[in-house]
């Protein structure tokens, strides 16, 4: 256990960290007490000091503080929205996994050891009896109708790949939004706005490594590659516009006159 305050940047890093093991949000309370048995340890005694107004532990009201910061930078659910549940949002799921790939990258020195240094190198206890708790949490309604559609018209086949995976309850696939739905996207949950895709190219979609132009040639935007072109059919045309809107969320404004077409 250490003295003094912990730094605010550690309280955002475990935040962050704490979220996205509970899988991107959850209720205050859980949050808090998720942070309190993953880092519980390296707290001090000041950290768990109440405050001059409410009494709350010092560490409660300063990672409350630093969620506001996350909010306006634009890695949380701002809290009129959200109600009380801590969410991430697509940039900060981003902010996340670069973490966990700094982290991991920092966990291995040059003679391939642990590093002494590293912030997170022990292995969480866990829980062996894990208790149960209803909880209230407000998410966007999709239509499972709409994936459904679109999943049978391409045979749960990836519209990327065509990879169609196989399970003991049938195939697997996943509908993958284009234009996100909520704020600050707020896409519209319609069979044009939804890919087919398998669960690897799903996420590289949403993160934005993967782009789609108007002529549906799908790129790689780690290598500038193409992947070949995105499968559509007449049952399920794909509304331009959004695939337009995906590209300027993670690439930026187009320029006028339209997209650059490969080698440009």
């Amino acid at each position: 256990m250490t003295s003094g305050l912990t730094p605010q940047h550690t309280l955002r890093g475990w935040l962050l960290n704490a979220l996205g093991e509970m899988g991107g949000s959850a209720p205050t309370a859980r949050t808090l007490k998720h942070m309190e048995k993953r880092y519980g340890a390296l707290l001090s005694p000041e950290d768990h000091e109440g405050t001059e107004r409410d009494k709350e532990p010092k560490w409660h009201n300063r990672t409350r503080f630093e969620r506001k910061k996350m909010e306006r930078a634009g890695l949380l659910v701002p809290a009129r929205e959200s109600h009380g549940v801590w969410t991430l949002t697509e940039a900060g799921w981003h902010e996340f996994r670069l973490a966990q790939d700094t982290n991991a990258a920092s966990r291995i020195s040059a003679e391939g050891e642990a590093s002494p240094s590293l912030a997170f190198p022990r292995i969480p206890k866990g829980d062996e009896s894990p208790s149960r708790a209803k909880e209230t949490i407000q998410r966007i309604v999709r239509s499972s109708a709409v994936a459904d559609y679109v999943k049978r018209v391409h045979d749960y086949s990836c519209q990327v790949c065509g990879t169609r995976l196989a399970t003991p309850a049938g195939a697997y696939a996943e509908a993958a939004h284009i234009q996100a739905l909520g704020r600050p996207h707020d896409g519209p949950d319609v069979a044009a706005n939804v890919l087919c895709l398998c669960p690897n190219h799903h996420v590289l979609f949403d993160f934005g490594m993967l782009t789609i132009s108007d002529d549906l040639t799908v790129t790689d935007r780690s290598s500038g590659a193409s992947q070949g072109r995105l499968r559509e059919t007449p049952e399920h045309r794909i509304d331009r516009q959004y695939l337009a809107y995906h590209r300027a969320h993670h690439c930026g404004p187009e320029p006028r006159g339209g997209v650059a077409g490969p080698g440009s």
